[in-house]
């Protein structure tokens, strides 16, 4: 396990971005849009995320993935319903339940999860119930796929972040579960609705939202637990930035750790498309925009990531990680 962090963290030289060759060198291929599916063999996941009570865009986008083809799983990444009340969760669940899905539906915590004056238990235990996740931070395996998700632990503080308190337990959790499935040489997919700082969409470059670099509390000792895992795909939500940007995929190195780094990808939005307002903060810019992903796992390890439009039905671009031990 990381020890704990300096008494004053400065980002800046900690955690760097790998680029051009030193990207494909690391195992990360950005390919055309309208690449092809792997076809067959593969495990299939399509994954969502700030659904925020959207429920019109939801009944779309699932008539869509299933015109795809039936994935393995589906995965909604956090912000299900707009306040977590239990009249929200209950027409989510109606939406969900009357529409073509996979069987396996696995869902992270988000921040609009805990939008209301419920108890912090009442509010998890509501998140539990109408997900049927076993708790905030939790693994499933689809066929031999691992998929971790992680999620706070502790109240928020209110809807300007931080909004993730992940702590010691939860991160020995995840550093013992990373360590096994890197021994066994496939790729580790981590669910968190919350963004890293300096990782995707919304959360870097100068047009970025600058509230987006405080999500957790416990940031430090998380980044070292990934770094230090060449096999982790990181996949986060929260920003509702498009899936078109340059951006939108990119592999990080955490300093001291491994120097191939792990890859993190945006996983889109259902519920209003948001980008940069040119003040440091962000602006609503289509309320009828939808996007996700559609992952394949070969049986070798390679990861293929497709960002696709769900209102257009079309691939925006796709990114293909080696396997782990390529």
């Amino acid at each position: 396990m990381p020890g704990p962090p300096a008494a004053s963290f400065d980002r800046r030289g900690f955690l760097t971005t790998l680029t051009g060759s030193a990207a494909a060198a690391a195992g990360l291929a950005f390919l055309p849009a309208g690449t092809a599916s792997a076809g067959e063999g593969v495990t299939t996941l399509d994954v969502l995320s700030d659904v925020q009570g959207d429920l019109a865009d939801l009944s779309h986008v699932l008539n869509h993935l299933d015109s795809l083809g039936t994935a393995d799983a589906l995965v909604v990444n956090g912000d299900l319903v707009a306040n977590g009340h239990v009249s929200e969760y209950e027409a989510y669940r109606e939406v969900l339940d009357s529409h073509p899905r996979p069987e396996r539906v696995i869902s992270t915590i988000g921040n609009h999860e805990q939008y209301n004056d419920a108890p912090f238990d009442t509010q998890v235990d509501r998140f539990l119930g109408y997900t049927d996740m076993a708790d905030v931070y939790t693994e499933t395996l689809i066929g031999d796929v691992p998929l971790l998700t992680i999620g706070t632990t502790e109240p928020i503080a209110g809807t300007s972040g931080p909004f993730v308190t992940l702590g010691a337990e939860q991160l020995s959790w995840l550093d013992g579960r990373l360590s096994e499935h890197a021994r066994n040489g496939r790729p580790v997919f981590v669910f968190s609705h919350h963004v890293l700082p300096d990782s995707v969409s919304g959360t870097t470059g100068d047009d970025s939202a600058r509230f987006y670099d405080r999500d957790f509390v416990d940031e430090t000792e998380l980044l070292e637990v990934l770094g230090s895992h060449s096999g982790v795909v990181f996949l986060s939500g929260h920003t509702h930035w498009s899936l078109e940007r340059d951006d939108w995929a990119t592999r990080k190195v955490v300093s001291g750790g491994d120097p191939r780094g792990f890859t993190v990808v945006n996983t889109g939005f259902v519920q209003t498309l948001f980008g940069p307002d040119g003040r440091g903060g962000e602006r609503a810019i289509d309320g009828s925009a939808a996007q996700g992903l559609r992952i394949e796992v070969a049986a070798d390890g390679a990861v293929t990531v497709h960002a696709r439009d769900l209102k257009a039905g079309t691939v925006i671009r796709s990114l293909e990680i080696e396997a782990p031990n390529a």
